[in-house]
């Protein structure tokens, strides 16, 4: 009697184990961001490229409190025919560090990475083509604090965030090397501070994220 009640305890036991990790599998599939989610996205309605001008962009890690000490993204110059210039380039964004991209013509003679070895490159066509910047987070789950240790100052502990990172670029013309400003929506720049109403005599605040 006893071996028959322990074997069905073991049993439900099971099957209880089984559900809980299922459950908890759907609720961390339930909270990963969604792609198309624009408060995790850095957007940039314009750049160009042909045979006599590129874009530049510049990423900046400004590394904040609440920032984790590496950001990785994923950033897509989408064509305006919706196709991709070239493959999306992923990168790393370390604390206190900048890094170039560029996004330029097969076979420039000086916007190359012989020439520039530190800077990421989109190369495509010689053709005039344009679009639009889509960059996103590497991290599935950015708004989750990640790395380091609780209360250790400058240990790292941050959020994977590409939205809390400062972003420039701007169309440059080969031959006078003037052009202009690009404009980038849901970064830093982009973001607005938010304060707890709810709550009286609370000054707490933080940054929103997205395109505000």
């Amino acid at each position: 009697m006893k071996t028959a009640c322990r074997s069905k305890f073991i049993f439900i036991l099971r099957v209880f184990t089984i559900c809980l990790t299922g459950v908890a599998l759907w609720i961390g599939e339930a909270y990963a961001v969604d792609d198309y989610d624009n408060r995790h996205l850095v957007i940039s309605p314009y750049w160009q490229s042909d045979s006599t001008s590129y874009s530049f962009i510049a990423v900046t890690h400004p590394s904040l409190s609440e920032m984790a000490s590496q950001i990785g993204l994923e950033l897509n110059a989408i064509q305006s025919d919706l196709s991709a210039f070239d493959t999306a380039l992923s990168l790393t964004v370390s604390a206190g560090k900048t890094e170039r991209v560029f996004i330029v013509r097969t076979g420039h003679s000086i916007i190359n990475s012989t020439i520039i070895p530190s800077g990421h490159f989109i190369v495509g066509t010689t053709n005039y083509e344009y679009g639009n910047i889509i960059i996103r987070n590497i991290a599935s789950h950015p708004f989750v604090l990640a790395g380091g240790v609780v209360g250790s100052p400058a240990d790292g502990r941050g959020y994977r965030d590409i939205t809390m990172l400062s972003f420039f670029g701007g169309i440059v013309f080969d031959g006078t090397t003037t052009g202009f400003a690009m404009e980038f929506i849901g970064d830093t720049h982009d973001s607005t501070t938010t304060y707890n109403a709810s709550c009286a005599g609370c000054y707490s605040q933080s940054a929103s994220s997205g395109v505000n």
